[in-house]
C-alpha cells in the first residue's frame, strides 16, 4: 500500500551528496583568504580588502539565495577593489604618479635644483636660452607662471645645463654646454636681460654639471669633451686657474656629467657616459677658438699651417657613478665605483646624494627612470629601489634634485618639457639589512605581528616604518 505524503515527509531523508548540500564546511583555502584580508585590514589596507575577507571567511551554513547575495557582492568588491590593489602594486614597485608637476610648452627643462626654505625651483632652459624659477609648490598641467626669467644677450645664457643654488647668499649657478662653456652666478631676484653677477671661464665648451660646497666655500664643474671634474673658488670668476683638478685615466672618468660634492662625508659623486678617450692638451687650445666665437671675442685667419689628424684613443666603456675623495686631485683613482649590468646604469645624467638617508639618486636616461642606491655602494651592485613606469612620466630624465625637509624627488624630463616632483621615500620597499645606530620601531613583515616592537641589533627582511623621529639605516 503507498504511502500517503504525510507519512512520506515524516520519514528521514537520505543525506544528500556533499555537493549538493546548501551548507558547506568552508575550505582551508577559504578560510586563509578570509584571514589573510582580515590581517590585511588590521594593517591598514583598503576598506574593501578588509570586507572580501568578511564575505569568504564563513563560507558555511546559508542557503542557495544568500549564497548568490554574497556572490554579487563579492564579484563588485573584486571590481572595486581591482584599481586600488592595482594603484598599491604600481607604488610599491616604483611605479609612481607624480604628486605635481611644472610644466611649459616651450621651455626645456635641463636641470633642476631647489631652496625649500626660500620656496623657489630654478630650472635651466635649453630651447630659449633661460633659467627660469618656479614656486616650489605650483602645479600646472599646461603653462607655468615663472617667477623670474633671465635671458637675454647681456645674461650670456645659451645651452645651460647644470644648475645649483646657494641658500645662505641667494645665488643660482649654472653652465653653459655647447658654445661658451661659461659659468654663471644670478641673484634669486634677478630677471631679465640682465647680466651675471659673476662669471668664470672654466673650459672654452662642453661644461655640464655644477655642484656648490658652502661647508667649504668651493665650487665644482664637469667637462665632457676632455674628461675632468674641476675646483674653484666659490667666488671664483674670469680666468682664475682652479684649487683642484681631476684628470686622466686612472680617474675613470668618462663623458662626465652630473656632479654632486658630499661636504659631510668629504666625498664628490660623478656619474659618467659610456664614451673614454685620452685627452691632450692641445685638445683643449684647438677648441678655444669655439668659445671665442661663441662669446664674439674671436679673430677670424686664415690658418698658414696644416693640422694632420691624430690616432683615435676613443673607446666605450660601461657607464659608472664614481666616488672620489673630496680633495682629490690630477691622476687620482676613484675610492669606489659603481658600475655593471646589475646597476641598470644607462645614460646616468645627474646624481644627487641624499646624506640624511645615505642614498644615492641617479636620474637614469636610457632606462626612464631614477635609480636610487645606498651610498656607500660599490661595484656591480642592484639599486635599492627605483622610480619608473609610465605612470611616472618620466621620459629620459636629465636633471634631479632631492628636497630632503618636504621628502620631495624632483626630475627633468626635457622632451616632456615638464619637471615632475614625487614622495622620495615612497618608492618602493624598504627592507632594514643593515646595521642599526640605536633602537629602533619595527613593523614586521608578517601579517600575525601587526604591533611595533622596540628592537635592537640586526633584525632580518623586516619592513621598516618610520615613527618619531627614529629612522632605519640603510648602510
Amino acid at each position: 500500500m503507498g504511502k500517503t505524503s504525510r507519512e512520506a515527509a515524516a520519514e528521514p531523508q537520505p543525506s544528500a551528496p556533499l555537493g549538493l548540500r546548501h551548507r558547506r564546511t568552508p575550505t582551508p583555502s577559504a578560510y586563509a583568504l578570509g584571514y589573510r584580508s582580515h590581517a590585511a585590514s588590521r594593517l591598514g589596507l583598503t576598506p574593501s580588502a578588509c570586507a572580501l575577507g568578511y564575505f569568504l571567511a564563513p563560507l558555511r551554513g546559508y542557503n542557495c539565495s544568500t549564497m548568490r547575495i554574497r556572490k554579487f557582492f563579492v564579484i563588485s568588491l573584486l571590481f572595486l577593489s581591482g584599481p586600488a590593489v592595482l594603484l598599491l602594486f604600481s607604488q610599491l614597485n616604483g611605479n609612481l604618479a607624480p604628486l605635481r608637476q611644472v610644466r611649459d610648452r616651450f621651455p626645456v627643462f635641463a636641470d633642476v635644483a631647489v631652496d625649500p626654505e626660500s620656496n623657489i625651483v630654478a630650472v635651466t632652459d635649453e630651447n630659449l636660452f633661460s633659467l627660469r624659477t618656479y614656486d616650489r609648490d605650483l602645479a600646472t598641467n599646461d603653462v607655468a607662471d615663472p617667477r623670474t626669467v633671465v635671458t637675454g644677450n647681456r645674461t650670456r645664457v645659451d645651452f645651460v645645463c647644470g644648475v645649483a643654488l646657494d641658500p645662505v647668499h641667494k645665488e643660482i649657478y649654472t653652465v653653459n654646454n655647447d658654445t661658451a662653456a661659461d659659468m654663471l652666478v644670478f641673484k634669486y631676484d634677478a630677471s631679465g636681460n640682465v647680466p651675471a653677477s659673476r662669471t668664470l671661464r672654466p673650459a672654452p665648451v662642453s661644461t655640464w654639471g655644477v655642484a656648490v660646497d658652502l661647508k667649504n666655500d668651493e665650487v665644482g664643474v664637469t667637462v665632457q669633451q676632455v674628461n675632468k671634474v674641476l675646483i674653484y673658488r666659490r667666488l671664483a670668476e674670469g680666468e682664475e686657474k682652479p684649487l683642484r683638478v681631476i684628470q686622466g685615466p686612472d680617474t675613470a672618468l668618462a663623458d662626465p656629467h652630473g656632479i654632486f660634492i658630499d661636504a659631510e662625508n668629504n666625498e664628490i659623486f660623478v656619474a659618467n657616459h659610456d664614451s673614454y678617450h685620452l685627452a691632450e692638451t692641445s685638445q683643449e687650445e684647438s677648441t678655444d677658438v669655439q668659445g671665442q666665437l661663441a662669446r664674439g671675442i674671436a679673430t677670424i685667419s686664415v690658418p698658414q699651417e696644416r693640422f694632420q689628424p691624430r690616432a683615435s684613443s676613443g673607446k666605450f666603456v660601461e657607464p659608472s657613478i664614481t666616488v672620489f675623495s673630496r680633495t682629490a686631485q690630477n691622476n687620482a683613482s676613484p675610492v669606489r665605483v659603481v658600475r655593471g649590468p646589475k646597476t641598470e646604469l644607462s645614460l646616468p645624467m645627474k646624481v644627487f646624494v641624499d646624506t640624511v638617508h645615505n642614498e644615492i639618486f641617479v636620474a637614469n636616461s636610457g632606462s626612464n627612470s631614477i635609480l636610487v642606491f645606498s651610498r656607500t655602494a660599490s661595484g656591480d651592485v642592484a639599486p635599492i629601489r627605483k622610480i619608473e613606469g609610465a605612470a611616472t612620466k618620466l621620459k629620459k630624465p636629465v636633471g634631479l634634485f632631492v628636497d630632503v625637509k618636504n621628502d620631495e624627488v624632483w626630475a627633468t624630463s626635457p622632451e616632456e618639457h615638464s619637471a615632475v616632483v614625487f614622495r622620495a621615500r615612497r618608492a618602493g620597499r624598504h627592507a632594514c639589512t643593515g646595521h642599526w645606530e640605536s633602537r629602533r620601531h619595527c613593523v614586521r613583515s608578517d601579517a600575525r605581528a601587526d604591533s611595533r616592537a622596540e628592537l635592537s641589533g640586526q633584525p632580518a627582511n623586516r619592513d621598516i616604518r618610520q615613527v618619531g623621529e627614529w629612522k632605519c639605516s640603510t648602510n
